[in-house]
């Protein structure tokens, strides 16, 4: 993982770095390896930039959707007319 991903997870498990002011914020970057661009970008709450620094992509969607059992598939048209057609016969028969 990266330093700047770890940082990020750190801050946001962590209240007193979640919501710490810039100063105190400052200090703690200092002491990391992470590049000063993005410390900037951190601390300058700039999402687009940090984005762009990293290479993220900002546009993630995920999607669920249930899955249809067996028995509840819908009949097609013909299935009842079949039914009809074989009842018809064996009243014939």
């Amino acid at each position: 993982m990266s330093k700047v991903i770890e940082f990020l997870n750190s801050m946001g498990g962590d209240a007193r770095l979640r919501y710490a002011d810039a100063a105190q914020l400052a200090a703690v970057l200092e002491r990391t390896q992470i590049d000063p661009a993005v410390r900037d970008a951190i601390l300058g709450s700039d999402q687009a930039a940090l984005a762009a620094l990293l290479g993220a992509r900002t546009n993630v969607v995920c999607g669920f959707a249930p899955a249809q059992d067996d028995d509840e598939q819908e009949q097609s048209p013909d299935d009842g007319e079949e039914i009809v057609a074989l009842q018809n016969t064996v009243r014939a028969a």
